[in-house]
């Protein structure tokens, strides 16, 4: 993507008539295309396995890609050229992928049941208390993961989404932060009834998390092998030797370069990709059922966000885990989830199967991210002297959560608002009404199919 330092590095080559390089790390218009590197062979197909709800293929077919699916994809962010497919539903071709992946888990068709419930969070209500003020970070949130499913935490910063995977694994703050209602179950099991102790065998255990930022996160003064073996003992009975091999062997999975060698480097000696690689094979060190990634692609570019997020596709398709991604990049989350939460001010606005709530969004907000997506083309080279084009934005902020709208919390930056929703907070109504899988937050839909406390669950 061009902008104003790319325009100058353009005229000050055309002034001087000399060549000019340009370093960067994404791979911009600008750039030549690169030649496709041979792929692997694709998979057999599986007999009987249903393609709908599977993401389209990139709009350039490549050696060994999967068949595109036979729906056609709906065009969400929508621009002067109409007819180009969004980022939403594909990633782009400068994330430097060159086929399409197989979904994890086909696609539920109507017939079908739905696939067990591993984590179960109802009504969660989570309050911060500082200066003599509380604010309500969570307030009735509830959703559901199911066994080998991804699902995706949507919403911008200060929504909610850290505070609910930091109180799935009872790592809030304390004395600040407290929970004040709900329930989070795993396999069955109340969390919240558990004692401390009993907890430090959930996580890390039966739940790992991949943490924001890996530098944060990361001892500096122990290399990466003794973080891991540390983990790898605290779940398993095994000496000091053989937990450093299978932290080897765990390097290796994630795809470092020389694993053998590299162990023994510490975190400021290694790349921001490669730092993240160390927090996965850490978080897969005890085999979890439940991965909570938390935004594991920030501060990363392109290219290495690609490899990140196929490695996370790849691991999940091996071991059959389920996955818990917060993300605010809705072209990550059409990629990988299978079903959507969108969080706004600590409130669940929409949620549902991720290919109904992209092509179909039914919440405001929801709208406006996908507004904010840039479709491909959308952007093309600016002519000198022509303004450039510019991408929606919702106007506003959040509120504060000290002092919430007595409505909607998302009534003052709503083009759809009206009295109802300044005089009372909304219920999650079915999409369409009478559906039940796929619903929203919003008076725009009331009518006879209204959704129950868990909504699209």
């Amino acid at each position: 993507m061009s902008n104003g330092q790319d325009d100058e590095d353009d005229d000050l080559g055309a002034r001087n008539s000399l060549p000019l390089p340009l370093i960067r790390h994404d791979l911009g218009e600008r750039r030549p295309p690169v030649p496709s590197a041979p792929s692997l062979p694709s998979a057999p197909a599986t007999p009987g396995a249903s393609s709908a709800g599977a993401l389209p293929a990139p709009a350039t077919p490549t050696a060994g890609a999967l068949p595109a699916p036979s729906a056609p994809a709906v065009p969400l962010a929508r621009g002067p050229l109409d007819d180009d497919e969004p980022a939403v539903t594909q990633r782009s071709t400068a994330s430097g992928r060159l086929s399409a992946l197989p979904r994890t888990v086909p696609p539920l068709s109507p017939e079908e049941a739905p696939p067990p419930t591993l984590l179960r969070v109802s009504d969660l209500r989570v309050s911060f208390a500082a200066d003599g003020r509380v604010t309500r970070a969570l307030d009735r949130v509830s959703f559901t993961v199911p066994r080998g499913r991804t699902v995706a935490l949507v919403g911008e910063s200060g929504c909610g989404k850290t505070v609910t995977a930091l109180s799935i694994l009872r790592l809030l703050p304390a004395p600040y932060a407290s929970i004040d209602g709900g329930s989070i179950e795993l396999d069955g099991q109340d969390l919240l009834a558990l004692s401390e102790r009993e907890m430090r065998a959930v996580r890390g255990g039966k739940i790992g998390m991949i943490f924001q930022e890996p530098m944060t996160s990361l001892n500096p003064v122990y290399t990466v092998s003794a973080q891991i073996a540390e983990a790898i003992r605290l779940h398993r009975p095994m000496s000091r030797g053989d937990a450093r091999l299978y932290a080897v062997n765990l390097l290796r999975k994630v795809g470092f370069p020389e694993p053998e060698v590299r162990a023994n480097s510490y975190p400021h000696e290694l790349s921001g990709g490669m730092r993240q690689r160390v927090m996965i094979a850490m978080a897969l060190a005890p085999e979890p059922s439940l991965l909570i990634a938390d935004e594991p692609t920030t501060a990363l570019d392109t290219t290495t966000q690609a490899q990140i997020l196929d490695l996370l596709e790849r691991l999940k398709a091996e071991t059959s885990m389920s996955l818990l991604l917060i993300a605010h990049d809705l072209a990550v989350v059409g990629e990988l989830a299978d079903e959507i939460v969108v969080l706004y001010a600590g409130v669940v606005v929409e949620q549902g199967p991720a290919r109904d709530v992209l092509a179909a969004p039914s919440h405001p907000y929801t709208r406006a991210l996908l507004r904010s997506i840039p479709a491909r083309g959308l952007r093309p080279h600016r002519v000198r002297g022509e303004r450039s084009l510019r991408l929606p934005t919702i106007p506003g902020a959040l509120p504060d959560l000290r002092d919430p709208p007595r409505g909607c919390r998302f009534q003052d930056r709503c083009e759809a608002v009206f009295d109802r929703c300044r005089a009372e907070p909304p219920d999650l109504y079915a999409v369409p009404p009478g559906a039940g899988h796929h619903a929203a937050r919003c008076f725009l839909l009331t009518g006879p199919g209204r959704a129950g406390n868990e909504g699209a669950s």
